[in-house]
């Protein structure tokens, strides 16, 4: 994978289980890392292993990744009684 940079524009597309579930037009971004973030948010709750193609329409290159995705962690809630 070639390097990325915030002028990039890149696409992003999910496949789980051989079906296209999302494809996203994405810039502003300069790392594999804040692009899996913004795949994980605009995936709307798909969960498991999905595959991310990334093509890189700037520069010209394209890389695919498997990566899981798990659903959303929520806050702990503290409960107290009152006796």
């Amino acid at each position: 994978m070639g390097k990325i940079n915030t002028t990039d524009i890149i696409f992003a597309t999910i496949t789980q289980r051989g079906k296209q579930i999302g494809s996203f037009k994405l810039s502003g971004l300069e790392s594999f890392s804040e692009i899996v973030g913004a795949v994980r948010r605009l995936s709307n709750g798909a969960i498991g292993l999905v595959t991310v193609t990334l093509r890189n329409g700037t520069q010209g290159w394209r890389h695919s990744r498997s990566i899981m995705l798990n659903p959303a962690r929520k806050q702990p809630v503290q409960l107290s009684f009152a006796f």
